[in-house]
């Protein structure tokens, strides 16, 4: 082998050993799932694998109220969800065919409440790909992104930038940079899905939004955070409100901790 083409081979091996695995490849999903009397299919909401610490095993994590209505149009406490769900699954919205059996559910303490809205089951494997935590809490004009369809646009997962707003320990807002360019600037299927930073490490789920002005919508959301009503919010523009990461991991450790089974 001549010494040009042995460099050349060379430089190949470096560059694939050097590649990175794309994080966010097979951690976000659809999610379906079976009671006594019905199936929902693959949902429009969404759910994402994160791993909280070197503790605690993946998790696949969504919002509270996207499992939690029953037929009957009861809401559920987190100790009601796993018998109302006989069989769930997820479905990545990144390739299609990688999908796995959703396990138990986490005691996740006020996980029902707007506040937290927050869902956490255990996977079958612990090999499935994750998302990490972000070490710090987002700050006020840091670009975040938000993984969602856009409502009556029938279009793959978008990873859609934003910009956070506001944010303290217990809440964050952003707004969306790209959905006040559609005619209907709607969030759509975003409702427990992940919300990254530019490393793709996970700052905030996604629970809730509104778009200015939608009045109904708007005034859910002031009556559980007043403060949204002091924001410099923008007429059609789109935003989106999440639980900080420092919140869900201390849930989820919470809940880990207590779902233990005693010593004594």
């Amino acid at each position: 082998m001549n010494t040009r083409l042995l460099f050349i081979l060379i430089m190949v091996v470096s560059a694939c050993a050097s590649k990175k695995e794309n994080p966010l490849k097979n951690t976000i999903y659809k999610f379906g799932y079976k009671t006594e009397s019905t199936s929902t299919g693959p949902l429009m909401n969404s759910a994402f694998i994160m791993k909280a610490n070197d503790t605690l095993p993946p998790l696949f994590l969504t919002a509270h109220h996207c499992v939690a209505n029953t037929d009957n149009g009861q809401y559920l406490k987190w100790n009601e969800v796993a018998s109302n769900m006989k069989d769930a699954w997820a479905w990545s919205m990144q390739d299609q065919n990688y999908n796995f059996k959703i396990g138990t559910n986490l005691p996740v303490k006020n996980a029902e409440t707007l506040k937290l809205d927050l869902a956490a089951f255990y996977l079958s494997s612990d090999t499935i790909p994750y998302l990490k935590p972000a070490q710090k809490i987002a700050e006020v004009g840091d670009t975040v992104y938000l993984f969602s369809v856009i409502k009556f646009y029938n279009q793959p997962t978008i990873k859609n930038k934003a910009v956070v707003i506001y944010a303290t320990d217990s809440v964050m807002v952003y707004e969306l940079a790209d959905f006040y360019k559609t005619p209907m600037g709607l969030m759509s299927g975003t409702s427990g899905s992940c919300v990254v930073n530019k490393d793709d490490e996970v700052v905030s789920n996604s629970f809730a939004g509104f778009t200015v002005p939608s009045e109904d919508e708007k005034r859910k959301m002031e009556t559980e955070y007043p403060l949204i009503s002091k924001l410099k919010t923008r007429d059609g523009r789109t935003y989106g409100v999440g639980v900080p990461i420092k919140i869900i991991k201390e849930s989820l450790v919470s809940a880990f901790e207590s779902s233990k089974p005693s010593s004594h």
